[in-house]
């Protein structure tokens, strides 16, 4: 089997290798595991070809592979494909893969593609159905506000996830375990990242500069940070559209906009009144800017600040002369 594991869902691609690694015979993982950089490709190739010692399953796995990397050699290298016996799992990972490449075309004719993508961070009801899954699988009783307060206080950082939830369930020992238990176990990390969403949507120029500074200094990551407030510059512009489109069901306005609790529009109503629906437009496109350029490595933690300044300035109030 040939498999192409692509996206930047981490937790789910190791989960996706235990399962292929608990099939093979544990005396002789030794001799029937085994990872190879992009650049030994062929090395990879040749070892997936060999059938395994045991006459059992063999695991060979190809990291950090974009397919680029790869030209006409590589591509000649590929015909060999062919030969990898069913016996073994030949995996190639890569975090993302431009479709129109011939080296994909070629691979997929030999195998197939899983595409393990993060959750978005603004979808608290994926989050949170990934959350109770993951529970119920762990034999973990959470009660549904439990639930909620984990898809806050981790947001979509799924490997996060499986450990608090380890925790928990040493914690309940097969028992039910309550908000209250869950809250004092894990604090709520994104509290400050909201509070600093809060200071942009304010225009509070100072509290900013102070909250980035608080979170850096306690090394919250800047991916983190950008998410969060990516998420909630999301919300209150769909919330926003949506009451200045005339919709005025609560319940309703929850669905489109994918607002967990419908409870909450009383609160949203309250923060979007006096905000200009061009400045959240605004203010999402640069976040997500903003964080397109975090992945590709051309903001860092050093020059985040600035940028959130020229979106916090799009909420200050404009002083005629």
């Amino acid at each position: 089997m040939i498999v192409l594991l692509t996206g930047d869902d981490q937790f789910a691609i190791r989960q996706k290798l235990e399962q292929y690694k608990s099939e093979l015979d544990p005396q002789w993982l030794e001799f029937c595991y085994h990872r190879f950089p992009a650049s030994a490709l062929e090395q990879a190739i040749s070892a997936a070809r060999t059938p395994s010692l045991s006459g059992g399953k063999r695991l060979v796995v190809v990291e950090d592979c974009n397919l680029k990397q790869w030209g006409d050699a590589q591509l000649e290298s590929f015909q060999q494909l062919a030969q990898v016996p069913d016996s073994t799992t030949l995996v190639f990972m890569a975090t993302n893969v431009d479709k129109r490449l011939k080296i994909y075309k070629h691979l997929i004719k030999y195998g197939q593609c899983f595409e393990l993508s993060l959750i978005p961070p603004w979808r608290t009801d994926l989050i949170e159905e990934a959350i109770a899954t993951q529970a119920k699988r762990m034999k973990l009783r959470l009660p549904k506000d439990a639930i909620e307060y984990l898809a806050e206080a981790i947001g979509n950082d799924m490997i996060r996830v499986a450990s608090e939830l380890c925790k928990l369930a040493t914690h309940a020992n097969g028992q039910s375990i309550h908000l209250t238990e869950v809250q004092s176990l894990i604090p709520c990390q994104t509290q400050s990242n909201l509070q600093l969403a809060e200071a942009v949507r304010n225009g509070e120029s100072e509290a900013v500069v102070r909250l980035i500074d608080e979170l850096l200094a306690r090394s919250e990551p800047v991916m983190v940070m950008v998410a969060t407030l990516l998420t909630q510059f999301r919300t209150w512009l769909w919330v926003k559209s949506a009451i200045s489109s005339g919709i005025k069901n609560n319940t309703e306005i929850a669905q489109i906009c994918n607002v967990g609790n419908p409870n909450r529009l009383y609160y949203l109503r309250q923060e979007v009144a006096t905000m200009p629906i061009k400045s959240l437009i605004r203010a999402v496109t640069k976040l997500v800017d903003l964080e397109m350029s975090i992945k590709q490595g051309y903001v860092n933690a050093n020059s985040i600040l600035p940028f959130l300044l020229v979106i916090t300035r799009l909420f200050q109030p404009v002083h005629s002369k």
